[in-house]
Formats: structure tokens, C-alpha cells, sequence
């Protein structure tokens, strides 16, 4: 069974919606609102075995299942990240877990980060060629405070799900965060928060 990411991805082409585009934008707000078992879709998403890679390539987008190192002491978490990866080290990589914002803030972060979007020979994206320096050095990325999170190789407790990048509008509408320890809506405060400061 296709998940929704899979379903959704599908039907936006077959509407010829550009990815990243305002007119895809809007389509999926309306499909998204309409939605229901969410809570299902990051298992059905698990199983689609196309997805499965063996490693992180900078500026792709990705999903797995993760349990952070000291957890216990974070005031919350996302079990079920979206990331951007950034930088990759030895044991880990750094990352933009887009789930930190809440739809709006998402969207125009995704925007803006598409300027450094590098595309394939029929203008199809490839991948986000963007640094933590570039995000750290310009105000006008101020979404990214609350998204920069250091991930350990040991701790992901899943498959790598890579994102196609035709998908990537999809999977950033999806409601399908998996916070442990607060609502959603109180880590997204704390991140409107954090972005002004």
C-alpha cells in the first residue's frame, strides 16, 4: 500500500503542479486539510521499501525513526524527523528538522532555501547546496534556530527514507511530526520564539 507521501506526490504530477511552486502550494493545503488517519502515514511510509538508503547525501531530505542521546533531559523531541542534511561527520551529521516550524514559517523557509537549490539537466531539483555558515550568517534565515539539530548515527532506530525531490512540497505539508514530552503546538511556540530572538 502507497502512503500518502507516495499518493499525494502522484497526484500533484498528474495535476502537472510545479514542486515548490505557489499553485502546488495551495493544492496541498487543500488535500492536507482533508486528510484523515494521519497518525497511520509515518508507518506506511516506513514500509515503502524504494525509499531505503544506506547513507545521508548533503542537501537531501529525509525521514527515520530517532531517540536522542540524553533525552531525558530535553524539555521534547521529534521521533519521526524531516531533515535537511547539512553537514555529515563521522558519527552523525547536522541538520534542519523542518518539524520544529509550524506550516507557514515551513513554506517560506523552504522558499527561501530553494535559491540554493541545484537542479538536474530538466530543471528538476536535485538537492538544497546550503552551509550552517550561510544559514548562521544572514538574518533573513531565521528560521532555521529552532530547526539546527546534531544527529548520531547510533540513535537513528530505523531505515534511511530518503524524500524524492519531487516530493519535498508533500512531505513538508504533512502533519506527521512525532513529538514526545510537549503538544506540538508548544514546541512550535517556542520556535516563533527562538526565530525572533
Amino acid at each position: 500500500m502507497a502512503s500518502k507521501l507516495t499518493t499525494l506526490a502522484q497526484q500533484k504530477s498528474a495535476a502537472e503542479l510545479q514542486t515548490m511552486s505557489r499553485q502546488s502550494f495551495k493544492w496541498l493545503m487543500n488535500k492536507v486539510t482533508s486528510l484523515k488517519s494521519i497518525n497511520r502515514v509515518p508507518g506506511t511510509i516506513k514500509k515503502e521499501d524504494f525509499r531505503e538508503v544506506t547513507r545521508f547525501a548533503l542537501g537531501g531530505l529525509y525521514f527515520f525513526q530517532y531517540l536522542p542521546k540524553g533525552r531525558d533531559e530535553l524539555p521534547y523531541y521529534d521521533t519521526f524527523p524531516l531533515v535537511l542534511i547539512l553537514e555529515k561527520y563521522s558519527d552523525g551529521f547536522l541538520g534542519l528538522n523542518l518539524h520544529y516550524l509550524p506550516l507557514k514559517y515551513r513554506v517560506a523557509f523552504m522558499d527561501k532555501l530553494m535559491e540554493y537549490a541545484q537542479l538536474n539537466d530538466d530543471n528538476d531539483i536535485r538537492r538544497i547546496k546550503i552551509t550552517y555558515d550561510i544559514l548562521n550568517a544572514s538574518r533573513r534565515f531565521s528560521e532555521f534556530k529552532p530547526c539546527i539539530k546534531r544527529y548520531l548515527h547510533s540513535h537513528i532506530k530505523s531505515r534511511i527514507l530518503a524524500v524524492m525531490p519531487n516530493e519535498w512540497d508533500v512531505a513538508i505539508f504533512l502533519p506527521i511530526q512525532q513529538f514526545k514530552k510537549a503538544p506540538v503546538n508548544e514546541v512550535w511556540q517556542d520556535s516563533v520564539e527562538q526565530m525572533k530572538e
